[in-house]
């Protein structure tokens, strides 16, 4: 007999028909033999209703009463399903999130899960019972000893299922959509989206991250670090799904840690890189595919790209290589020059320095500390480039010793986990797997920074002080005489709002420098491992674009990831591109 977690989401529980339906696939599957827990969201829009009438009342609501009323759509949903399945002659059980002892940090709005003492679960399991738990929320303990109400966030529940299955050592989790599982994009944009018959945790992390709304990545993260067998389903179907996969050896939990594990892995150093800067090209689309097309076309891997904010009708974008391909490199932008215009300049002796975690991104203060170690170092970075598992930076070969020791005890990273030089193996993985948008983004630039160590550093805390959450965060080059540097991020539009005197009280420690929000944007993400092993890739992506005669905006990389900025007219049309040119509905 095996013990299943069942995660039901908004729509799926968003009426008492569906409730009801619900109850009967719990019966089939009780029929099995199976010991079963379900946790569930909010029915339909229950938490959007909740708050508005907050926001109605108070322009700043005290977080701990917003817990306090968001955590009761969780609770009639499990209320009412725990009904519906003793109806059917089920017995069944609800739950709160204190009641399970769900235990949390004691941060209201965005609580992480420390422990989750399943006793009273087991218990109830012990008896029969199938325990219905009310997702997104938990309790901390006050400095009286006595239990607060919390939540985890929005899109908890996915979380509040995953920690459960790690806590009661589930066999599997499933969590159940309106949609049959991981698709290759949002089907609402392309009609003919494929099922995706598995994906890899890595891979989930990235699309989650950056727009796709079928896993929160922080349920993703604890099923990457904690070796759960994660599904996503249709709540209408009896299909397979989607299975997510992790190739990481599986964590031991420990007491007090099960959503804090050590956030900073690894610390990734490559040598012997080359920075190439082209300026002053023209703001048109179609530049980013000729430049690396024109790479392609010579067998150049190229590692990061960025390309920050337009300014002036003119462009710039940065890129990283080997420098065993400089002379190559030289030969190939000559070339690109020529045609289209513009300047270049290349720094050789250059290294990148990347910590990995899962989640990295969704916790600010990492990428502060990150580099304000850095900065505490006198180290200066020369270009930045984020993703959702890394935050990478290069910086001069002759401070990377310093770099290494500072970093390396700031995040308590000994021996195996400092790679140097890491080689990569050829895997026969699809270089896009799939493409995610996010259009609730605003691109933020900050123009005429002094470059100089610290600067953004101190943007970076100030943000992560107030819990705010910044994105695609890009440093590129100048080729201008000017000892100044440009820092462009995206942010969610709520958090943007939320940030206006924290960057004005920035711009009065940083003279000269301004701000400029961009114009409406959406970022579209396309994901896929393979994209580590292929030449040309991103080539291949702004191709698909320039087809459509898409401009992009901004322009960031990793790994696994490559994101593009584009005006928010053009994010559906850039989605089926991408979609369509990779042939993603094969």
């Amino acid at each position: 007999m095996a013990l299943l977690i069942k995660k039901f989401g908004g729509t799926s529980v968003g009426d008492l028909q569906k409730i009801k339906n619900i109850a009967k696939h719990i019966s089939i599957s009780r029929e099995a033999g199976n010991d079963i827990v379900i946790v569930v969201s909010a029915m339909g829009n229950t938490t959007d209703k909740l708050t508005h009438m907050a926001h109605s009342i108070s322009s700043n609501p005290h977080k701990r009463e917003l817990d306090m009323l968001l955590s009761t759509g969780e609770q009639i949903t499990s209320a009412l399903l725990s009904i519906a399945l003793n109806e059917y002659g089920i017995p069944a059980v609800s739950m709160t999130g204190s009641q399970v002892e769900i235990i949390t940090e004691s941060l209201h709005g965005k609580a992480r899960i420390l422990e989750i003492k399943t006793e009273r679960i087991t218990d109830y399991l012990n008896q029969g019972y199938v325990v219905v738990v009310a997702g997104f929320q938990g309790a901390s303990l006050s400095h009286n000893g006595s239990l607060e109400i919390t939540t985890l966030g929005r899109g908890g529940s996915d979380t509040s299922a995953v920690a459960l299955s790690t806590a009661l050592g589930a066999e599997k989790c499933e969590i159940y959509t309106d949609v049959p599982g991981v698709l290759t994009t949002d089907p609402r944009i392309v009609e003919n989206a494929k099922l995706l018959d598995l994906i890899s945790c890595e891979e989930m992390l990235e699309l989650a991250s950056v727009g796709a709304s079928v896993l929160h990545p922080r349920a993703v993260e604890i099923a990457r670090n904690y070796g759960i067998k994660l599904y996503v389903k249709s709540s209408e179907t009896n299909k397979r799904g989607t299975l997510l996969i992790s190739k990481l050896k599986p964590l031991q939990l420990k007491r007090g840690g099960l959503e804090l594990t050590k956030t900073v892995n690894n610390l990734e150093i490559v040598e012997q890189q080359v920075v190439f800067g082209l300026s002053h090209l023209p703001d048109k689309p179609g530049i980013a595919a000729q430049i690396f097309e024109k790479l392609s076309e010579a067998d150049i891997i190229v590692d990061l790209i960025i390309q920050s904010t337009h300014e002036e009708k003119r462009n710039d974008i940065t890129f990283t290589i080997p420098e065993k391909f400089l002379e190559r490199t030289i030969n190939q932008c000559n070339q690109i020059i020529a045609k289209i215009g513009g300047t270049y300049i290349f720094k050789t002796n250059m290294t990148k320095l990347s910590i990995q975690g899962a989640g990295i991104m969704g916790r600010p203060s990492i990428s502060a500390e990150f580099f304000d170690t850095l900065s505490k170092a006198n180290i200066n970075v020369s270009l930045i480039a984020t993703s959702e598992i890394k935050v990478s930076c290069v910086i001069d070969v002759k401070d990377i010793s310093k770099a290494t020791r500072f970093v390396s005890e700031k995040f308590k990273l000994f021996g195996s986990q400092i790679l140097i030089n890491p080689s990569l193996q050829i895997k026969d993985e699809p270089e896009v797997r799939g493409i995610a948008l996010d259009k609730n983004q605003v691109q933020v630039s900050f123009r005429n920074l002094p470059d100089k160590p610290g600067v953004v550093a101190s943007i970076c805390l100030a943000l992560a002080e107030a819990n705010l959450i910044f994105d695609t965060i890009v440093q590129s080059e100048r080729t201008t005489e000017l000892n100044t540097k440009d820092i462009s991020f995206t942010m969610s539009k709520d958090d943007r709002k939320n940030a206006d005197h924290i960057l004005k009280n920035l711009l009065q420690k940083l003279p000269g420098s301004i701000i400029v929000d961009g114009p409406a944007i959406g970022k579209v993400s396309a994901v896929g491992a393979g994209m580590a092993f292929k030449v040309g890739t991103a080539g291949r992506i702004f191709r698909a674009l320039a087809n459509e005669q898409i401009n992009i905006e901004m322009i960031a990389t990793s790994e696994i990831r490559t994101s593009c900025v584009v005006l928010e007219k053009d994010c559906n049309k850039a989605v089926t591109a991408i979609h369509k040119f990779f042939k993603l509905n094969e």
